[in-house]
């Protein structure tokens, strides 16, 4: 299967030599900041159908008609897809994303609808902060004319996006990566001597698909340069994949259904049909990856740590005893590369953990399969938030809101209708504290939060910072400076398993040990988009409002309490100078 592949290193020493060899095709967009931003959430959004059509043919103008006819095929499709998270997504006072907001939109939905991490579309410093530092305009910058990148750049920086241009962004950058990937086609029929007018028998079609995948898993290059490889280079890919890539089997099978479910019982091709089975190879390669990611899961899940606090973890001793003992050669890790992916707990010293979500998110489970992308294991997290964003419709909501809801949302290892701690409970209440009251949901201590709630699926968030996750393919950069080795040796990793103490049983129930499962948490917030003054200051002032009220409700009460007795005594013909002022 992929996995094998997303850490090259685990499949062959010669891997990395192989890296080296293409690690001069690689390329990395620019970023660019752009313009600040201003909040009113009541303001219109969206783009009018004459003006998305103004938008569209000036793209047809510059990327062609194909490009429209793919636009329009996919824009209602990824519209309805970014739908929820757009309306919870704190606005401007047009409606409308701004940079940070509109980049994360867009990172969230690769990955949803595909398993690409866009590598212009991270933020930078690998935290919620660095989306204010982020562009989705510079995956466009050298691909597509000056004037396009002008048009989407004006319409962000005057009045931000909105959730169609949004969507005609999603898909102009889709149409991009199909391009690239026609341009890996084209090289494909070149390896193999074949014309792109010839009509392809069944078995040739078969030959080309392997050899299509090869160049797209090894391959990964600018899409200027993979223009360039020749087809001597191809054809080497082609011959040495299963000796850098021993799962190579279960992916040419992979190929074999995706032409069989596209061109079934066809014993002929022509080249646009072939097109259409490479289009669809790159709709579903993340999720036939993402199989071995599971895989890789539940391995760990078996030997997880059964102490406080060591739900999603598993000790750094019994992380690497899978690789001694039980043939799990692919977690050989070293601690220093655990420690700079973020995949490594040390709240305490005398017994690091390695945190499952964010080993399995990390970049040495990621393929180098483009220059635009990178295929990482799919998180299990975006499906968590995205039902609550469809649940809340808003950018935040009350702790009780959030606590109502929890229960109903189910994981792969957390079931529905489960209650929620009081040490849960208590730390969403703190984070409502603040806030103002209210828990916005695209935050730092959010994200947190919901890693305790779902510790297998939910990454730890780092503060922004703390951490440098360098991907294996980069390492190879001349401009990536690693200090460490990011592969424990077997004496290394036998000293640390001999070495280890015994684990410390998990005591269920016992409040007395609750405040151990809290060893990472820590109040410091990073909001994607920061919230308006105004909506920071809206709960205080709403508390000021209510606190006078009460105050003039109890005077009111008392100054008719205090009249109750002489005004009896005037009904009476009674007098008492003592209630007179």
């Amino acid at each position: 299967m992929a996995m094998c592949v997303t850490s090259m290193r685990r499949c062959s020493g010669a891997s990395l030599g192989l890296l080296v060899f293409l690690g001069g095709l690689a390329a990395v967009a620019n970023a660019n900041a752009f313009l600040g931003r201003s909040f009113n959430q009541n303001a219109t959004s969206g783009l009018s159908d004459e003006t998305e059509h103004s938008l569209l043919a000036e793209l047809e103008v510059a990327l062609g008609s194909g490009h429209r006819h793919a636009t329009e095929k996919r824009l209602q499709h990824i519209e309805k897809m970014l739908s929820p998270t757009f309306a919870a997504m704190t606005k401007n006072e047009n409606g409308k994303l701004d940079s940070a907001g509109a980049g994360y939109v867009l990172h969230r939905a690769f990955v949803q609808r595909h398993g690409w991490f866009i590598k212009a579309l991270e933020p930078a410093g690998d935290g919620h902060a660095g989306w204010e530092s982020s562009s989705p305009m510079a995956i466009l910058q050298e691909r597509v004319p000056d004037h396009i990148q002008t048009l989407f750049e004006n319409r962000l920086g005057q009045h931000g996006l909105g959730l169609k241009e949004i969507a005609v962004l999603a898909s102009t950058i889709e149409h991009l990566i199909h391009s690239e990937a026609l341009t890996r086609l084209r090289i494909s029929y070149a390896a193999m001597n074949i014309s792109q007018d010839d009509v392809l028998s069944h078995e040739e079609t078969i030959n080309l698909l392997d050899m299509y995948m090869a160049i797209y898993i090894v391959g990964h290059a600018h899409p200027g340069e993979l223009s360039t490889l020749s087809p001597k280079k191809a054809k080497l890919m082609h011959s040495k994949i299963l000796d850098f890539y021993p799962t190579w089997p279960d992916t040419q099978q992979f190929l074999r259904d995706i032409h069989h479910s596209i061109a079934p019982k066809r014993d002929y091709l022509y080249f646009n049909e072939v097109e259409s089975i490479i289009a669809e190879i790159g709709e579903r390669y993340g999720q036939f990856q993402d199989v071995e990611c599971r895989q890789f899961k539940d391995w760990l899940v078996a030997v997880e740590d059964k102490s406080v606090g060591g739900a999603g973890r598993v000790r750094v001793a019994d992380f690497y005893g899978q690789a001694l003992n039980n043939g799990k050669w692919q977690f050989s890790e070293s601690v220093d590369y655990l420690r700079n992916l973020g995949a490594l707990d040390e709240s305490d010293a005398a017994n690091p953990r390695v945190i499952i979500p964010n080993y399995i998110a990390g970049g040495s489970n990621c393929i180098a399969s483009s220059a635009y992308y990178s295929v990482c294991c799919m998180d299990e997290c975006e499906g968590i938030l995205g039902q609550l964003e469809k649940l809340i419709s808003a950018p935040e909501a009350s702790p009780s809101a959030i606590l109502s809801m929890i229960p109903k949302i189910a994981s792969a290892t957390v079931a529905k209708d489960r209650s929620v701690s009081a040490w849960m409970q208590q730390r969403l209440h703190e984070v409502a504290q603040h806030h103002g009251g209210v828990v916005p949901l695209h935050g730092r201590l959010f994200a947190q939060w919901l890693h305790f709630a779902y510790p297998r699926e939910c990454s730890f968030p780092h503060v922004a910072g703390t951490t440098a996750p360098v991907r294996l393919q980069d390492m190879i950069k001349p401009d990536v400076v690693v200090e460490f080795e990011e592969t424990a040796n077997e004496t290394v990793m036998k000293s640390i398993f001999d070495a280890a103490p015994e684990p410390k049983p998990r005591i269920a129930g016992s409040e007395a040990l609750a405040h151990e499962e809290s060893g990472m948490w820590s109040m410091h917030e990073e909001l994607v988009v920061q919230r308006p003054a105004a909506a920071t200051k809206s709960f205080s002032a709403t508390g000021q409002g209510f606190v006078m009220i009460v105050a003039v409700l109890s005077l009111s009460f008392t100054l008719v309490q205090y009249m109750k007795t002489p005004l009896a005594n005037l009904q009476n013909g009674k007098s008492s100078e003592k209630y007179y002022v």
